[in-house]
């Protein structure tokens, strides 16, 4: 009898679905019944036949960037409530024996509530147990204002209330059910019955880490495709490329002026809109797509230019290319501290944005001492890291326990 896996992935940002979809792929159909639950926001990672697809409840990746732009709590009281409840409803009505979360947060209370072992997919940069973490503010709008070295100090001093008003609403629906509250976000992101950081553990300052949290490694996703009509122009390119992916949520209202300073500095441009911009009437030296195999995309770069992601940062340094990374959310923050303490690459907010910042980062990782040699060790060890491998001894961890549970 196969087992039955649910995956959720909450379909905020596009890495919430390609880290799960990469996973339950890893599962033989033989021996695994797959469910997938997502809402229809990213249609890029096709469902196989022998998978069934489930509708998901889900905010709007517009709702959820707002936001996270305005520094509010990025899910209501109200959508909380409707998340626990269908999950609920989800659980009951196919009963798997594991599920395996991506951000989504409800399902700590709903699997608990009907027994059933959570599995979530975090950044290590979440953890209960980092031993360095450098909370440097998001790009938010006051900002403007009173400047970023005067925020990221505010931003230090509240980030510990801060933290548990983000946690207020799921803990009053915690309370309701009987759970304990959580005292902080990093609590509230990592509660799991297992949890596994999709993370080369370098790129993380954590410590006694207990046995149900565990390093999988970087969950790396290249979308499967047909190539551009110009890839093969590329291999005859002289100059330096560099690889431009904003991805879901990076500021692709700065792509244009992106584009055009890496012009100036003698780069050759190959970017990915993510459907998010226009791609007509492309410049010389620029060459563009909706979705490029990142991957190949980036080991042909000298430098990726991202939204300073875990996915896409990690996807350039799995193949030894520096980042720079413009960030807007805390999340994609808090990567790229941990990217800029290995100097793997330079970060900074969206709003900090200007021709001048651009020309300045690019050259610091143009002329960084060291940097090829920094590069090739943390490849090295993604190299040696096996996401899917890791994943299914985790999984099966899981289901023995259970079993014997169950048994007793």
């Amino acid at each position: 009898m196969r087992t039955k896996v649910l995956f959720v992935a909450e379909a905020v940002t596009l890495s919430h679905v390609v880290r799960p979809w990469i996973l339950a792929s890893s599962l033989p159909a033989d021996d695994f019944e797959v469910l997938f639950a997502s809402s229809a926001h990213y249609a890029v990672c096709p469902i196989p036949e022998t998978w069934q697809a489930l509708d998901l409840v889900s905010i709007s990746p517009q709702t959820f960037m707002q936001r996270l732009a305005s520094g509010q709590p990025v899910y209501t009281e109200t959508n909380l409530r409707e998340y626990v409840n269908a999950d609920l409803a989800m659980l009951a009505a196919h009963r798997p024996q594991v599920v395996v979360g991506d951000f989504r947060l409800s399902m700590a209370v709903a699997a608990r509530l009907l027994g059933i072992p959570f599995m979530a997919i975090v950044n290590a940069h979440w953890s209960p147990f980092v031993t360095q973490r450098t909370m440097s503010a998001p790009d938010l709008p006051i900002a403007k204002w009173v400047g970023f070295s005067v925020l990221d100090r505010v931003f230090r001093l509240v980030w510990p209330l801060a933290s548990k008003v983000h946690c207020r609403s799921i803990n009053r629906i915690r309370s309701e059910r009987g759970m304990a509250p959580y005292r902080s976000l990093a609590e509230y992101y990592c509660d799991a019955d297992w949890v596994m950081y999709a993370d080369p553990p370098s790129l993380a300052s954590v410590s006694d880490l207990p046995s149900n949290h565990r390093f999988i490694g970087p969950v790396v996703w290249s979308p499967s495709m047909d190539l551009p009509a110009w890839w093969g122009e590329l291999s005859r390119v002289a100059e330096p490329i560099a690889y431009i992916n904003l991805g879901s949520t990076g500021s692709v209202e700065l792509l244009p002026e992106i584009v055009k300073t890496c012009k100036a500095e003698g780069y050759v441009c190959l970017v990915a809109s993510a459907g998010r911009m226009s791609i007509e009437r492309l410049p010389e030296g620029v060459y563009a797509a909706e979705f490029l195999p990142g991957t190949e995309a980036a080991a042909l770069a000298d430098v990726t230019i991202c939204n300073g992601g875990a996915t896409a940062t990690q996807q350039a340094l799995a193949v030894a290319c520096p980042v720079v990374g413009i960030c807007s959310n805390l999340d994609q923050v808090l990567t790229m501290e941990a990217v800029k303490r290995r100097e793997l690459g330079v970060g900074f907010r969206a709003s900090e944005f200007s021709e001048a910042k651009l020309r300045h980062e690019l050259a610091q990782v143009r002329d960084s001492p060291g940097m090829s040699a920094r590069l090739a060790a943390l490849q090295a060890e993604c190299k040696k890291w096996n996401a899917a491998g890791e994943f299914r001894s985790m999984l099966l961890r899981a289901i023995n326990e259970r079993e014997q549970i169950v048994r007793r």
